[in-house]
């Protein structure tokens, strides 16, 4: 064992990661009466790296955390305190999800150790995690529930540009850093098209390039009609029977072969869609370069100047003072810096994701992802607050029938041994 100090203490089920799918696996668990701690800051990434203002894509009825009586739902939050809300037709701000979020958390949460996992180790029987206080405890279980902040993809190039002149649209938040900066957002996404309709509000000069030929956008909130509803069902995901099939039956996904699953979970169904409410304030309002590939990136001056290329071979230098790449998430467990080089040896992967067992478990015994990092074995709805519920309802079951099979054993084998000595 290379780890600094020795464990301190012993835990069965220890959650790294106090976001959505933490905190209901936590909620879960407490109510099972399962011994476990949750490490992380609530909600941190959310908090940090959300821009404000924003409204969430999802239906505010799928956007809810998982308690074990589905009783704290957002919308019984929101009438609880007499703001306003719908089902559907009203929009969630993400102030208002936080606010719900860390009401959760002081529900049924409260617990939450607001530190970061240092370094995962194997044991015998378990595990040995160090944290980021100095603090090493052995767990006989770990619940991997970090979401997609590790995994922020950026294109080769950006490596040779200073953290001064880029970012990823992850690491926002505010934006008062780039007032008064000439910024350029490469992505056509949600995160891309906010991103450029918040600064441009902001007084900020800015353009978005894409590849893509043209902006996609979801569609404003309105009442469907029965018949549209019959042909493409609603569901906690979106629109449509694949989507509803995903987001009800994610163990059914899990069963499909390997590749399958990963085009399920990553396929075009899911691909870069702005919000509906950021078109009217990128469309004639932001600079846009469509079909644009960028072909090279470098700085001219204290300039950051973008090579692109259109779909006619033609090429152009954009300069900035910023760049921003919406550049999207790539799961790639070699990334958790904390997962000892012996665990990664061992752990089976799926296109770069953990591969799992229908307790979320991977090939290393004890050892489990929950959230995004689970969508390559259990489709998309993994990617969605709403798949919190899934995850937290089944490993509990899953780790509540561990526990009384352990507590069996404590008792059977000294009765055992008594009358067979």
């Amino acid at each position: 064992m290379t780890l600094s100090s020795k464990p301190t203490a012993s835990v069965d089920v220890a959650i790294v990661g106090a976001g959505p799918y933490g905190l209901s696996l936590a909620a879960h668990l407490g109510a099972r009466g399962i011994e476990h701690r949750i490490f992380g800051e609530p909600m941190g990434a959310w908090k940090a790296n959300m821009l404000p203002g924003m409204l969430l894509k999802s239906y505010p009825w799928a956007t809810n955390l998982s308690d074990a009586a589905s009783a704290f739902t957002i919308k019984n939050f929101c009438i609880e305190r007499a703001l306003p809300y719908h089902d559907e037709l009203t929009p969630l701000p993400i102030e208002r999800f936080l606010q719900y979020a860390e009401a959760f958390h002081a529900r049924y949460a409260p617990h939450v150790e607001r530190k970061l996992l240092a370094t995962l180790q194997p044991a015998p029987a378990g595990f040995h995690a160090r944290f980021s206080d100095g603090e090493t405890i052995f767990a006989r279980r770990v619940v991997v529930a970090i979401g997609l902040q590790a995994f922020r993809r950026l294109p080769q190039e950006a490596a040779q540009l200073s953290a001064e002149i880029h970012s990823h649209s992850g690491d926002y938040g505010p934006l008062d850093a780039l007032d008064g900066q000439d910024v350029v957002v490469v992505g056509s996404g949600s995160s891309a098209t906010d991103l450029a309709a918040m600064l441009n509000d902001r007084g900020i000069s800015v353009s978005l390039v894409a590849r893509a030929s043209q902006l996609d956008f979801a569609a404003r909130p309105r009442t469907r009609s029965l018949l549209e509803r019959t042909i493409a069902p609603t569901s906690g995901i979106g629109q449509g029977w694949t989507a509803g099939a995903c987001a009800r039956y994610p163990q059914l996904i899990r069963l499909l072969p390997d590749d399958q699953r990963v085009q399920i979970a990553n396929g075009k169904a899911w691909g870069p869609v702005g919000s509906a409410f950021a078109r009217e304030r990128v469309i004639g309002k932001v600079p846009l370069w469509l079909g644009r590939s960028l072909r090279k990136i470098g700085t001219q001056g204290d300039k950051v100047a973008l090579d692109l290329t259109d779909q006619a071979g033609a090429s152009h230098t954009l300069r900035c003072d910023h760049v921003i790449f919406a550049t999207g998430y790539g799961i790639d467990a070699n990334r958790l810096d904390f997962l000892d080089h012996k665990i990664l040896s061992q752990m089976r992967l799926i296109e770069k994701s953990p591969e799992l067992s229908s307790h979320y478990e991977t090939s290393v015994p004890g050892l489990h992802f929950i959230g995004p990092a689970a969508a390559n074995s259990f489709g998309p709805v993994c990617r969605f607050v709403y798949g919190a519920q899934h995850a937290a309802v089944h490993l509990t079951r899953h780790l509540s029938g561990e526990t009384r099979r352990q507590q069996t054993t404590s008792i059977v084998q000294p009765l055992y041994s008594s009358v067979n000595p």
